[in-house]
């Protein structure tokens, strides 16, 4: 074999190796090019996507709240003539960025474009120019007159002086009785500011938002149109220089040893292929988190919307199961947000479970869970997971030595003709709400009479507020006698619905209908007020006033029952609150705190219509009542049934271990009256002794030192 050398040794060994090297290096570089730009591509088509639908779903969302909120009959009553501005206070402007999908709120006069209401973040707006300017006002009417025979709305992006803006704006309007709109327009906005930039620069993994006046016509950017259709603005951002970073970490390696350049270019192609994958992963990150619950993983309400227009847009049947959580709270603020967390996760789980059928199980917030269905019956399916559901959660919960007992209250929506999913979400919860008023753990289907309830609470709720304004409410009071001699020893106060209306209601209804609308602390003090006015006329005898749990709540509560008693020289000793032992599972800390203050003040707390919930010996003793009100449903009993006699019997025991009186209430005879007096009740009271009355017909019954009908002794086997 000859020897390769000079001119050879170039042809044969070092010129190949020469060229395989820089073919292989200018292999490699278009390599890197191509790279490079596909990278680039990639960055830029992920960043549009998910910036075209988190500004959509902006938009989507104000125009969905002020949608909803516009055909709301109560926003049309409280806009009609005279703005109702607390009202709106109270409903929009402290609730303001709730959700985070708006922080400004104003009510505009259509035909004038003048300014009604305005509210933005907390504060008033009280020129229209610090909303918007005077032509786009102008503007945004028109569209609005000539669409306000569809009760249409509009939504779009602005320039205001707050900078650049989201808003959606409807005409408030109602069906009710053929009325249509009132001539008034709801808007809600959201301004871009800084901070939401940030959030969405954060959570989209994309790089320098920002959004700037008109129409740029780059490639990053995406042109956000006004109402009238014009780009005004423009959301811009800036594509990570994926394909920059790839090459120059590639051509550091330049300078290694010839020998080295394949392992170089492996290396190269590997960093290459890492890292585009790496880009096709936070893409597909970035949508599961837009569309999944970060706690549950269960997909979330715009996934759960997005599904259900999916469904429409087929023009096939769907049901909703909407569960709430029963009892969540107690878990959460005995064990603390980690443990509620752990058993969020565990009932999650477990829906996917015993929901193999759903179309799609997702977690909107909080407690609630909504369950879609399709298919042939799916309001079935929906209801056979609803039972499946209540009967799963009758197991207590181990979260790692904690016992967590919770249940669930179903709504179950069918979709049977053109309703919307806006609409079947309202439907859903209207239900779930009925299914938890009706005592809870159970499930129950939207009926179109559920709304003609719903507006029948929401006009005894109206006229509620009006007497409370008038002051226009009637006070009962029902005598309580000495069991013994048959003295009257104190009354107790009765709210009554007033007689001049024309209507009937009774107190259970209206006091709940105040519980929920939030009328309840005004109702209460307007009964002590009323009842301390006449309690004046009859010095000694004992004033007993019912309170709801909802009272326990308000922080000044106490302060403003005592000065109420002062205010008219009501001996604190001489008044006694009464409420209903289950009344009081919601929150006992509250709870034990009230009273300890009312105690401390000489009121006197009494447990009323006991024996009809859950009471214990531990639960007498930790709320320390100085009176047990024994149920009527027991004491009915004590003639026919040995048990209820010795409930009675026991319930006398353990009060005189606690130093409290017991009363005997719906007492209708007198062989129950002298039972009753034998066992050892103190106090009776019932319609065998006297029936509700008037105020004056107690001032004449106690001017005539009347005496109750005296009981006569039956012995009961």
């Amino acid at each position: 074999m000859r020897s390769i050398t000079g001119w050879r040794f170039f042809i044969y060994i070092a010129l190949p190796i020469v060229l395989a090297s820089l073919g292989a290096i200018n292999l490699s570089y278009e390599l890197l090019r191509q790279v490079e730009s596909s990278s680039d591509v990639v960055e830029h088509q992920r960043n549009r996507s998910v910036l075209t639908e988190a500004v959509t779903s902006a938009e989507e969302d104000v125009l969905r709240i002020v949608s909803e909120n516009a055909k709301w009959e109560e926003t049309y009553n409280r806009s009609t003539g005279r703005l109702d501005t607390t009202w709106f206070n109270q409903t929009f402007a402290n609730n303001l960025s709730l959700g985070g999908s708006y922080d400004t709120v104003a009510v505009f006069d259509l035909p004038t474009g003048q300014l009604v209401y305005g509210s933005s973040s907390g504060g008033p707006v009280r020129q229209d120019k610090e909303l918007l300017g005077e032509q786009q006002l102008m503007n945004f009417a028109d569209m609005l007159k000539l669409d306000t025979a569809r009760r249409g709305s509009i939504s779009g992006f602005i320039n205001t002086s707050r900078g650049p803006s989201v808003i959606a704006m409807a005409p408030i309007h109602s069906s009710e009785n053929g009325r249509t709109g009132n001539g008034r327009v709801l808007m809600l906005a959201k301004v871009l500011d800084s901070d939401w930039l940030d959030s969405l620069q954060r959570r989209l993994l994309v790089d320098g938002l920002d959004v700037v006046n008109g129409e740029t016509h780059r490639p990053t950017s995406l042109s956000l149109k006004s109402p009238d259709g014009r780009a005004v603005l423009s959301l811009v951002w800036r594509n990570r220089e994926v394909g920059n970073i790839v090459t120059a970490s590639s051509w550091s390696k330049a300078g290694i040893v010839l020998g080295f350049l394949i392992v170089v270019m492996t290396g190269i192609a590997f960093v290459c292929w890492t890292l585009v994958r790496q880009l096709v992963d936070d893409e597909g990150k970035a949508q599961h988190n837009a569309l999944h619950d970060h706690l549950t993983g269960l997909p979330n309400r715009m996934s759960l919307l997005a599904e259900m227009s999916r469904i429409e847009k087929l023009n096939k049947p769907y049901a909703l199961a909407f569960a709430d959580l029963d009892g969540f709270k107690e878990v959460n603020d005995s064990y603390g947000h980690e443990y509620g967390d752990r058993l969020l996760n565990m009932i999650a789980k477990s829906l996917r479970e015993i929901a193999p059928d759903a179309q799609l199980c997702a977690r909107l917030g909080g407690d609630e869970f909504v369950a879609l269905f399709t298919g042939a019956n799916p309001g079935e399916m929906a209801r056979r997971f609803s039972a499946r559901l209540i009967t799963m959660l009758k197991t207590p919960f181990d979260l790692e030595g904690r016992i967590a007992s919770v249940g669930a209250s179903v709504g179950i929506a069918e979709r049977g003709g053109g309703e919307d999913a806006p609409e079947m979400m309202r439907r859903a919860d209207i239900a779930m709400y009925k299914a938890k008023t009706g005592g809870k753990n159970r499930h129950c289907t939207f009926d179109e009479s559920f709304d003609a309830e719903r507006n029948e609470n929401l006009s005894i709720a109206k006229e509620l507020k009006s007497i409370l304004a008038s002051r226009n409410l009637d006070i009962m009071f029902q005598p309580v006698v000495n069991a013994r001699s048959g003295e009257i020893t104190g009354v107790e106060s009765l709210a009554r619905w007033p007689s001049t209306s024309l209507r009937k209601v009774s107190a259970d209804k209206f006091i709940a209908i105040a519980e929920n609308s939030g009328l309840i602390d005004n109702l209460g003090e307007l009964i002590l007020e009323k009842a301390c006015v006449h309690a004046t006329q009859w010095p000694g005898i004992r004033l007993a006033v019912n309170i709801s749990a909802v009272q326990l709540n308000h922080p000044a509560f106490v302060r403003r029952s005592l000065e109420v008693l002062d205010k008219h020289g009501i001996e604190h000793n001489r008044v006694e609150f009464e409420i209903t032992e289950t009344s009081l599972i919601n929150d006992t800390e509250r709870a034990k705190q009230v009273f300890k203050e009312l105690q401390q003040a000489g009121i006197k707390v009494a447990l009323d219509d006991f024996g009809t919930g859950f009471s214990s010996i531990g639960y007498l003793r930790t709320f320390q009542f100085d009176r047990i009100k024994i149920d009527k449903s027991i004491v009915s009993k004590v003639l026919t049934s040995a048990s209820e006699l010795a409930v009675v019997q026991g319930t006398l025991l353990v009060a005189r271990g606690l130093s409290a009186e017991v009363t005997a209430e719906g007492v209708e005879d007198a062989d129950q009256a002298s039972v009753l007096r034998l066992a050892g009740c103190t106090e009776l009271q019932g319609y065998h002794y006297f029936r509700p009355m008037t105020a004056t017909a107690i001032t004449e019954t106690l001017s005539k030192n009347a005496v109750a009908k005296t009981p006569r002794t039956r012995v009961v086997a």
